[in-house]
């Protein structure tokens, strides 16, 4: 686990950027994530700062703490091209049921209207206006409103920031899975507002937007920022700049993610009753 590089490995740099990109995807901060994999905060810097060569014991472990293949740490994911590391990236997003789909298939499927039915899925980061917006927009359309983090503390007893703590990221994980199957399972028509980090997990992220007419509330960081603030949580403004440098990164980090979406709305271009009237005749159309 030595952070030298006694044999010219020239790979450090990119896997040091995959693994901030991960980091930051996921929502992890470097404490967490050395917690969840076992290695040293310090190692973790070294890594990521484009200096270390981590054995492939260490590089599984790390891996496994942020839910991505091991390979996906490595520069062009291990691949020796361009072309195959973005199919093969694409393929890895798929959940099993939908890869053996495309092996027998070589197609998607096409049923999609039908197995999204009546339902909407708002998602974006903490502070795009998904609570709020989602509430109206389910009292316009007469249908029921769920958000699956307060339907995760509702299972498991507590807050989020207090499972993350004791059981870790992968508890979770288990319960969105376990709350969004039973969602979409009883409710053939509602509105859900999905965790902002949903989209670092690629297989329940592909359920949701295979499930679901997804939209992506868009905003500025500042905005951002700020709504989080005025909603009485304070701790994002603790070293201010860092704090917004941080929100930038993951927002550049999930956004290529996000835009997966059927629809976009940028909440920020609007007041508050202009972008539920855009949301909801979106969503109409859809529907």
């Amino acid at each position: 686990m030595a952070d030298t590089n006694p044999d010219g490995f020239t790979g450090g740099e990119e896997i040091g950027q995959q693994l901030r990109s991960a980091r930051a995807l996921v929502g992890l901060t470097r404490k967490q994530l050395a917690a969840a994999s076992g290695a040293s905060e310090r190692y973790l810097a070294t890594l990521e700062g484009g200096s270390g060569n981590p054995s492939v014991g260490m590089l599984i472990a790390i891996a496994d703490a942020l839910n991505l293949a091991p390979a996906e740490l490595l520069p062009m994911g291990g691949e020796r091209d361009v072309v195959t590391a973005k199919l093969v990236g694409q393929l890895r997003r798929l959940p099993v049921d939908r890869a053996q789909e495309v092996l027998a298939a070589l197609g998607r499927p096409q049923d999609i209207p039908a197995r999204k039915a009546g339902r909407i899925s708002l998602i974006g980061l903490r502070g795009a206006g998904k609570s709020s917006l989602g509430l109206a927009l389910a009292e316009r359309l007469q249908l029921p409103f769920f958000e699956v983090s307060k339907e995760v503390e509702r299972r498991y007893g507590g807050s989020i920031g207090i499972m993350m703590e004791i059981n870790g990221p992968q508890a979770l994980r288990r319960y969105e899975a376990e709350v969004l199957d039973e969602l979409l399972e009883r409710n053939p028509a509602a509105v859900i507002a999905a965790p902002g980090a949903i989209v670092s997990s690629p297989a329940l992220y592909d359920q949701l937007l295979g499930s679901t007419w997804s939209v992506w509330l868009e905003a500025t960081p500042e905005d951002h920022m700020q709504r989080v603030v005025d909603q009485g949580d304070l701790r994002p403004m603790s070293g201010n700049r860092a704090a917004m440098n941080d929100l930038k990164t993951i927002l550049a980090a999930r956004s290529a993610e996000y835009a997966r979406a059927d629809v976009r709305i940028d909440t920020s271009a609007q007041d508050f009753a202009a972008t539920l009237n855009l949301l909801e005749k979106a969503v109409r159309a859809l529907l």
